[in-house]
């Protein structure tokens, strides 16, 4: 639509037509209560990550924070980094929990999206699994190295 003329009501405000278009884009980016937007740069880092998941979904009372975190898992702001990056998983050794440039081998992904050759019920416990944009935005921070 660029280089058109913006659409407009009659009777409505001049640039009305443009703040609903904007309204219209930001309801759709935010992927509703799922969440999981990439940046617009499509580099995506662990501020994003923390933010759009492991804060709101994992890092919860009873769940992965606190002094005794499930399977030892802290993913807290300022804990999820060293908890996770190259970090053995609790479950299944072999695995790391996140390894760098590979989310296909990564327990945690694999923990999110059921995966086959892993152990115990998948994550989240509680509130429904993740959206697809949550899960994208997790794999594409492993792949992009998990900076």
């Amino acid at each position: 639509m660029s280089g058109g003329t913006p659409i407009s009501r009659p009777g409505a405000p001049p640039g009305s037509g443009l703040l609903l278009a904007g309204l219209v884009v930001l309801a759709g980016c935010s992927g509703g209560s799922g969440g999981g937007v990439i940046p617009s740069t499509g580099s995506v880092t662990l501020i994003d990550v923390q933010a759009q998941v492991f804060s709101p979904r994992c890092a919860l009372s009873g769940c992965h924070i606190g002094p005794t975190p499930q399977m030892d898992l802290d993913l807290s702001a300022g804990n999820s980094a060293g908890n996770t990056i190259g970090v053995s998983s609790e479950e299944l050794p072999v695995l790391l929990r996140i390894e760098p440039g590979n989310a296909a081998d990564s327990y945690l992904y694999m923990k999110l999206i059921e995966d086959p050759r892993i152990l115990g019920d998948p994550m989240p416990a509680s509130g429904g699994p993740l959206s697809a944009g949550q899960l994208n935005l997790i794999e594409s921070w492993i792949d992009q190295g998990a900076m």
